[in-house]
């Protein structure tokens, strides 16, 4: 196996996120773990939720995924708990490689990263706790 995608928690800053955005090779999902009003007023591009901790239902593959595949998990902040809670239900589900991204949305919008949802197609992001 890949050392590279050996099974285990990984984390991130936003500004690797916002790089892979536009290449995403490896192939990856962005899982956001945050209550669903947050979600809905703003998220990154492309983002799913999974704040119900479905996750076959947020990331059906989620079963039959490459090993190459990576699962990043953004939450409200670097003190949000459901992002750890959500990436070791991922792990137990047999995801391969799931990547933190560790401050959150708050790391997200101070870094200026684009939001997509929402009234405006954006929204308010959550202050840092």
């Amino acid at each position: 196996m890949d050392p590279h995608f050996d099974g285990v928690i990984f984390q991130t800053h936003a500004a690797e996120l916002r790089r892979r955005l536009p290449y995403p090779w490896p192939p990856f999902v962005v899982l956001d773990v945050r209550p669903e009003e947050e979600y809905e007023k703003g998220r990154i591009p492309g983002a799913v939720w999974g704040g119900h901790l479905d996750f076959p239902r947020a990331v059906p593959a989620l079963g039959h995924l490459p090993a190459r595949f990576e699962i990043f998990v953004v939450g409200r902040d670097t003190a949000d708990l459901m992002i750890r809670e959500a990436s070791q239900a991922l792990r137990r589900l047999g995801a391969k490689r799931v990547v933190e991204l560790t401050g959150g949305m708050v790391e997200w919008g101070l870094d200026g990263g684009p939001l997509e949802g929402g009234e405006t197609g954006g929204g308010e992001l959550p202050e840092a706790a």
